[in-house]
């Protein structure tokens, strides 16, 4: 399986961490900084709707009633026009569209069908593949078994996440991390030029876990911070290890490393326990914020000139589920 294209997407509000100190959250801009290494993050809500929300003034579903959440389609588009401008895409060719968000526009139809419609795909079967932040490394793994087995030959896969409307914004111990993002790739089963090659792809979970990221129906996002990130920086370790391993290499024989984009300060300690230089380290959640799902595929397509013949890229995500998976990628 090979990505021959990808396109990102992040939306035009910028929250920077002086923005916080207007929730009277008993937060400065310093202290987001040094806790979480984050300083800004992009969010499809304005900043008077955030604290409309916060106040009390208004609720998620009225303000997506007065069209002002941009939608998990639109941000999709845009991301796919990106990865359209890279490399010319055949819309005919492509059988199958994989979606998955945490935070849909609505709970029936599946995204991959209201993006495949808005895009102009008709042809295609659709569907979502969400497991939280794991879901772009278990879509991949899912588009993997469907071109080994030969029933899918070109492909599209769509995540996108708005956690930033999900969020209980007198809470500062999660509302300061999140930003939403989107991402767009194009599959083949067929190398094209200068694709990115699946060469294995691991999806593991412990489901008696689940309770320590929980995002409710109808409620905020909720989690057990400290549980929470002893498991990332753990399984993140974990995951870039066996994938490495169980093809032969080691973490120096890799060019390109990307974690779960959660926080800057748990990134650091996962990439210094394996022995990543900060060379290697490609990220983007100290100018972004955790966007979920799509935190580690924006960064690899935000780097998509940045590879050279060769390289080896190793991804390593961690979500609820408890969740984790990684993704061995070559440059062709």
């Amino acid at each position: 399986m090979y990505i021959y294209s990808m396109g990102h997407y992040w939306p035009e509000t910028v929250l920077d961490n002086h923005f916080y100190s207007q929730l009277d959250i008993e937060s400065d801009a310093q202290w987001i900084e040094d806790r979480v290494g984050i300083k800004t993050r992009r969010s499809v809500l304005s900043h008077e709707s955030i604290l409309d929300m916060r106040f009390g003034r208004a609720t998620r579903q009225q303000l997506k009633d007065q069209g002002k959440i941009q939608t998990i389609t639109d941000m999709s588009e845009r991301s796919w026009q990106m990865a359209r401008d890279r490399f010319p895409i055949v819309l005919d060719a492509i059988d199958t569209v994989i979606g998955g968000t945490s935070v849909p526009d609505d709970d029936i139809p599946s995204s991959a069908c209201t993006i495949a419609a808005q895009i102009g795909m008709e042809r295609v079967r659709a569907f979502d593949v969400t497991s939280a932040c794991a879901t772009f490394v278990v879509q991949c793994h899912v588009m993997r078994g469907l071109m080994k087995s030969g029933l899918t030959r070109e492909g599209a896969i769509f995540c996108a996440e708005r956690y930033t409307t999900r969020l209980d914004y007198s809470d500062r111990k999660n509302c300061i991390l999140f930003g939403d993002g989107a991402i767009a790739a194009s599959i083949s089963a067929d190398p094209k030029s200068g694709s990115l090659k699946v060469i294995d792809t691991m999806v593991e979970s412990a489901p008696s876990g689940w309770e320590h990221i929980h995002m409710p129906d109808g409620r905020t996002f909720h989690q057990n911070g400290a549980a929470v990130q002893k498991f990332a920086v753990t399984k993140t370790i974990a995951a870039a290890q066996d994938i490495l391993a169980r093809n032969g290499l080691a973490a120096h024989d890799a060019q390109w490393f990307i974690g779960h984009q959660a926080n800057l300060r748990m990134l650091n300690s996962a990439m210094e326990r394996l022995g990543v230089p900060e060379s290697k380290h490609l990220y983007n959640v100290d100018v972004r914020g955790n966007q979920g799902a799509a935190g580690a595929p924006t960064t690899l397509s935000q780097n998509w000139e940045k590879y050279k013949k060769g390289d080896y890229i190793v991804i390593a995500v961690v979500g609820a589920g408890l969740t984790w998976g990684s993704m061995l990628l070559q440059k062709q």
